[in-house]
Formats: C-alpha cells, structure tokens, sequence
C-alpha cells in the first residue's frame, strides 16, 4: 500500500497565491498553484483537490490491495467483477481512446479485447489468467480532468497543477505573463534545454525514457518495450487526451501518427530525439 503523506501548503498574502503539495500520490509528487483567491477560498480549494486526488489514488492503484483495480485484477480472471459507476465509465473510456489509437493505448499492456464487458451488471470479466489492468498512463491525466472541473466550478482564473513534471494543467496566466511557462530539460543532459512551451487554459502531457527510467513503455502486439532516447510533448484542452496520447504516440510509427491525429482535436505535438 502506497504511504502519501499529508499535504503542505503556504498562502502568501502580499501576492495572493497559494501553494499545495502532495507526496507520494499517483506515483509521484503534486504540486498546485493558486493565484488570485483569498486564503479561506484556496485552502478549501486545496482541502477538496487533497481529498480527490486521495480518492482518486485508492481507485486506480494497482498497488495498493484495497483499491477497486487491485480487487478486478484479483478476481476478473476467476469470475465477472462486479465494478462500481465510475470504474465502468473508466475502462468503458480506455476502451475508445484503444480503438482510437489504433490500440497503442491499452491498459492490460498486452490485449485490451481479453477483457469482456457485461452491460447488464457492469461486469468485466478477464479471458486470460496473464491479463491484468495498469492505468499507468491514464491516472494523471484522469486526476488533472477532475481538478480542472473542480476549479472551474470555483471560477479560479490561473493555476498551475503538476504532476512530477511530467503531467501538467494550466489555466489563465503566470502572474507576470500572459500563459505558463514550461520548460523541458533533456533527462539525459540536464542543463539541456529541448523546449519551453507556454500553457493557457490547457494540459500538457510529457512521455519518454530518462537514465533512471526506462524500458516502461510497451508495444502492445509484441511486448516489446521503447527504450529510445526520445521524449513526446502533447498539448490539449482536455488533459486525459494530452495524457493518452504522449504514450501512445512513443509508440506510433509515422502512419499511425498520421491517422491518430485525425481522431484528436490537439494543440501541438512534438518529439524530441535525445
């Protein structure tokens, strides 16, 4: 079971921005900035994302053996599991955006058609006892969607959400700017500068291999692995399809990427060879 700690956070008065960060969620570290709203407004903020993300973290975790994933990896393969509303919509999502990848996105990493769907009980059932669900590459992007409704919902003009870097929300503008400012460093050469992207009410999404990471993204029809010095930027409006397709397109080749684009509405996409 995953230890998160509790979060941290400072309002500093004189800007009106507050700060909020979580460690050890979604596999790695939270951090959101709010500027503009008074300390009782942004700590109640912070207290709702802290408690979603939580949620969120106990839902999807397959580490964790009293999350529901980890119960429909456990049983699927056995008998139909029986999944909650949300869990449903979920898996009956990563289903469409597989099919419109082309099935490089797939969340059993081997065979998204060995799992089989009973709509009469909102069952899932696993034909092959090897298949399990990992939800690796769509938890982030999934969190940054309810965070970004949560905000909406309060009428916050400009925050900043980031997920270990890697998976990040932006909406309205640094308060000395007119976007976000993004820098992205080359993991293998580190006071390398590759790119600086500006965020305004979008996400951005980065997938690749770095020298501690590496070998984590797997082909689908061969399970073979991308171990490539090369990273993938997508930008979107909608988070969980910046988060989609920063794995999938690690995998596409040229045609595939040509014809995924077709199925997304996308900002910009950009490789980087390291």
């Amino acid at each position: 079971m995953s230890d998160i700690e509790l979060g941290k956070f400072n309002y500093y008065s004189s800007s009106k921005m507050f700060h909020g960060s979580l460690m050890n969620i979604m596999g790695t570290r939270f951090d959101i900035i709010i500027i503009g709203e008074s300390k009782t407004e942004s700590e109640s903020l912070w207290y709702n994302i802290e408690e979603e993300l939580k949620r969120l973290n106990i839902l999807l975790n397959r580490f964790d053996d009293l999350s529901e994933i980890s119960r429909i990896n456990s049983k699927a393969a056995e008998l139909p599991v029986i999944v909650t509303d949300e869990m449903w919509q979920i898996i009956r999502d990563c289903e469409s955006y597989h099919q419109l990848t082309l099935g490089l996105f797939d969340i059993t990493l081997h065979d998204f058609k060995k799992i089989k769907f009973s709509e009469r009980d909102k069952s899932v059932t696993f034909t092959d006892s090897n298949i399990s669900i990992d939800f690796g590459g769509f938890g982030k992007g999934y969190a940054l969607k309810k965070i970004k409704s949560i905000l909406e919902e309060n009428n916050v003009e400009s925050a900043y959400a980031d997920f270990g870097n890697s998976s990040i929300l932006g909406i309205g503008n640094h308060p000395h700017g007119n976007a976000w400012k993004v820098t992205i460093e080359n993991p293998y050469m580190p006071s390398h500068i590759v790119d600086e992207l500006e965020i305004k009410d979008a996400a951005l999404s980065i997938s690749g291999n770095t020298p501690l990471y590496s070998g984590h993204i797997v082909i689908p029809e061969n399970d073979s692995r991308i171990n490539s010095h090369k990273m993938v930027s997508v930008l979107s409006d909608d988070p969980l399809d910046a988060e989609v397709l920063s794995t999938a397109l690690m995998i596409a080749n040229k045609q595939q990427k040509e014809q995924i684009k077709k199925n997304f509405n996308i900002q910009t996409i950009k490789e980087y060879i390291l």
